[in-house]
């Protein structure tokens, strides 16, 4: 080859490997990771993960969030979102532009039927100025280990397993910070609220928190496991108007964690003062009375949180999910501005064994 087609032949590889670097150029660097193991929980027969997706914007330049895919190794979509929908489910208030530098949490729901795949990836397009693309995340691996079954936390009924993936301020969007470090305790929390025929949470319109259904209810242990976490003498309002914002430390009132299996906590929150018949380092067989539902900590009613996690103190774990044995479903509530003053939606009785309630049902615990 002489001097003048290797110089041609140099320039056309040269202007190759620039046209290449401009293409990846133009790509947005957006990172993607998942905070925590994705650990499945069966609700309504189905595999379900609930979990957080964290998206950071690399660049200077805001980019736009405008739709995400959750998919298996083989490329099969379990979950779409829009952008209108991918706007409601990240913390950005609505919003869809992301910022330069700047952070985004997506919280997910994803439904796979009777079987998961071992693992999923994400695929988020952005656009940036006028040019859009398609950046995925990693693979990430799908826990196969089976959540714990528990006994119920509380007897009788009817009573609403009360939690909405959709409020920005409920449980399953609200992180607290221990030493620099970010949990979500109520990842699977359920607030149980107990109801009258009509869907009432009252007796009578005085106000008091005595006045709940809830209120005074006995609350189970939930398995044969030993207390390892115990508070009382938080006092509660007598008034359900009259109750304010606690620090911190006292969001959860007074409680009681129990330690199962495999390194998880069973967490009880706002319970009555002085009705803890159990303390720490005490063993306790399942169904046997721990305390009762009370009004203390950060509560809008009286009800019983309950929760399980990696931590037997209240707010610094990360939520865990477990299933529940024997419950009676009675029906659900589709709408919650209903409760309190309508009756749910009546479903033909069932048993459903060793799953995760769906929230808004109302059930009855045998």
């Amino acid at each position: 080859m002489n001097l003048r087609n290797t110089a041609a032949a140099v320039i056309l590889i040269l202007g190759f490997a620039l046209v290449g670097w401009r293409t990846s150029a133009q790509v947005p660097a957006v990172e993607m990771h998942v905070g925590n193991p994705l650990r499945l929980a069966k609700v309504m027969g189905q595999q379900r993960l609930v979990y957080e997706l964290h998206v950071t914007n690399m660049s200077d330049v805001p980019v736009t969030l405008t739709a995400l895919d959750t998919v298996d190794a083989g490329g099969k979509s379990f979950l779409h979102l829009d952008q209108e929908a991918l706007s409601k489910h990240t913390d950005m208030g609505g919003k869809s532009v992301l910022a330069g530098r700047a952070h985004a949490v997506v919280y997910l729901t994803v439904d796979f039927g009777a079987t998961a795949p071992t693992a999923i990836q994400h695929r988020v397009t952005v656009k940036q100025g006028d040019a859009q693309s398609v950046i995925a995340g990693p693979r990430v691996p799908v826990v196969t280990i089976k959540p714990p079954v528990l006994a119920p936390p509380l007897r009788g009924g009817p009573w609403v397993a009360v939690y909405s993936d959709a409020w920005p301020r409920g449980h399953r969007r609200v992180f607290y910070e221990t030493d620099g470090h970010a949990r979500l305790p109520g990842r699977f929390a359920i607030d149980w609220m107990k109801v009258d025929a009509q869907g009432r949470t009252l007796r009578n319109a005085s106000g008091l928190a005595s006045s709940s259904l809830s209120y005074g209810a006995e609350v189970l242990a939930v398995a044969d496991a030993r207390v390892v976490a115990a508070r009382d003498g938080i006092t509660e309002a007598a008034r359900i108007s009259d109750n304010h914002a606690h620090p911190h430390p006292d969001a959860a009132g007074n409680y009681i964690s129990l330690a199962l299996e495999g390194g998880q906590f069973a967490t009880y929150e706002h319970l009555r003062p002085g009705s803890l018949k159990v303390a720490k380092g005490d063993h306790v067989s399942e169904g046997q009375v721990l305390a009762e539902v009370g009004f203390t900590g950060d509560s809008t009613e009286p009800h019983l949180h309950f929760h399980v996690s990696d931590s037997p103190s209240p707010l610094q774990g990360e939520g865990m999910p477990y299933s529940l044995s024997r419950v009676l479903l009675l029906g659900r509530f589709e709408d919650w501005n209903d409760l309190g003053s309508r009756r749910w939606q009546d479903f033909r009785p069932r048993v459903v064994d060793r799953e995760f309630p769906q929230g808004g049902d109302v059930v009855d615990f045998k």
